[in-house]
This record gives C-alpha cells, sequence and structure tokens, in this order.
C-alpha cells in the first residue's frame, strides 16, 4: 500500500482545508516549493498535488505548478489535479511531468474524455477522483451536490479506461474523524482497479485498518502536517 503525502495549493501557499470548505484553509507552507523539497528530502517516492484554485475555477497557480514539476523532474512520481476541465490541459501536465492526472469534474460531466485519454496517454496515467458527500458525488470544487451513486459511477469509469480511483469523503476531508471505512471497502469491492482513499487519516491504526480493506494507496495531507503521523511511514509496509 503507497502512502501518498499531499501538497494542496491556494494562493501561492501549501494549505489544507476543513471537510472541503473553501475559507476554511490553514497554512503549513508559504511557499508550496518549500514543501517539495521538504518531501523530497525525506525519500518521498510519490506526491499528490491539488491545485484548489484550479478546482474552485482559477489558473492562479499555472506557472506555481510548472515549476514544481520541472523541480519534481525524475525525482519523484507526481500524481496532480484541481481544475483539470479540457483534455489539452491533462496532455499539457503530463507533458510538462506529471505522471498521472488526476479528473474530478471533468470525468464527472464529460466521461468519454476517460477513453480519449486511455487512447493517448494510456490507463496507467488516468486518475478519477470521486469526492462524495452525503453518499452521492461533489463537483466543482466540492461545493455541487450530483445525484450520481460513486459506487454505480466508479464502474462505468473503470469500463471507461480509468486506471485508478480516487475515493475521498469530502464529511472527513482535514476533520480528524477517521477514514470512511465502511464506503471505502464497498467501493474496492465495487470496482476491479486500484482505488486510493483520502480522508479523516488520524494515525496510525488508520493507515492500518485502510491497509486491511486491500485499498492500494492513502493519501495524506493534514495528519502529516500536524505531526499526527511520522513523515518515515511514508516508506513503510502494511501489506
Amino acid at each position: 500500500m503507497e502512502i501518498v503525502p499531499a501538497i494542496d495549493i491556494s494562493d501561492g501557499k501549501c494549505v489544507r482545508l476543513y471537510k472541503g470548505v473553501k475559507g476554511t484553509e490553514t497554512t503549513y507552507f508559504e511557499d508550496p516549493i518549500d514543501a517539495l523539497e521538504f518531501w523530497l528530502s525525506n525519500g518521498a517516492k510519490r506526491l499528490h498535488f491539488v491545485d484548489l484554485d484550479g478546482a474552485w475555477g482559477s489558473n492562479k497557480n499555472v506557472e506555481l505548478l510548472k515549476r514544481m514539476l520541472k523541480i519534481a523532474s525524475n525525482k519523484v512520481k507526481v500524481q496532480i489535479g484541481g481544475g483539470i476541465r479540457s483534455y489539452e490541459t491533462a496532455i499539457g501536465l503530463v507533458e510538462q511531468g506529471a505522471d498521472r492526472v488526476i479528473l474530478g469534474t471533468f470525468a464527472v460531466k464529460e466521461p468519454s474524455v476517460i477513453k480519449k485519454l486511455k487512447e493517448s496517454i494510456g490507463s496507467e496515467r488516468i486518475i478519477v477522483a470521486l469526492d462524495y458527500k452525503q453518499g452521492k458525488i461533489a463537483t466543482h470544487g466540492w461545493k455541487e451536490q450530483t445525484t450520481l451513486d460513486p459506487f454505480i459511477f466508479g464502474k462505468t469509469i473503470e469500463d471507461l479506461g480509468a486506471g485508478y480511483i480516487l475515493f475521498s469523503s469530502v464529511e472527513a476531508d482535514g476533520a480528524f474523524t477517521g477514514p470512511d471505512l465502511k464506503n471505502i471497502k464497498k467501493m474496492v469491492s465495487a470496482v476491479n482497479i486500484p482505488v486510493y482513499a483520502a480522508g479523516g487519516v488520524r494515525n496510525e491504526n488508520d493507515i492500518k485498518e485502510l491497509a486491511k480493506i486491500g485499498i492500494y494507496g492513502v493519501i495524506v495531507g493534514k495528519a502529516f502536517y500536524e505531526k499526527k503521523l511520522p513523515i518515515s511511514i511514508i516508506n513503510a509496509s502494511f501489506d
């Protein structure tokens, strides 16, 4: 199981949100490049970049993310999401050095793009983020609620060619309430592609419980930045 540190960016800073709500940002690094260098110095093998402003409709972090991808090149694998609203943007990020692109709202609104991207860059470079709230998929930076069942839609995107699912509880995000183990387990059983989980991780026991479910990896941000988890755990084995 992979444990992947997250670098979420808003207003040019490395932050974390509380339950996905804009305006609840806590800043952990004034410069996200410092966060990147921190994880590089601690031996991270993969990092998870999220452009929160991009998810909310702004392109203010585009140049910063380009610089970060350039620094990360040949040092660490990066999966990146937040505000990817076109096929061209997704392809451009891969060309800039991203190992994988994370599609959220775009994939939910236009699922056919998954098949198109599969034909261009391969399923192994495509993660589809299924952020859910009150049992339904949320979009547009978690601000809009759909009527889509995440488990049914998970199977749909698998059939279209997604390589991975990122399954995130909006209500658990940054809240230290523990992962939504019941629904995460349900998603792992619903599809035949690897599932990353995110949201609610508080401690090492949560990591162990997620490993038992059989997830492929877990995305962790706040628990690291609040020192609830030791940094060394990123290279620990829980299989």
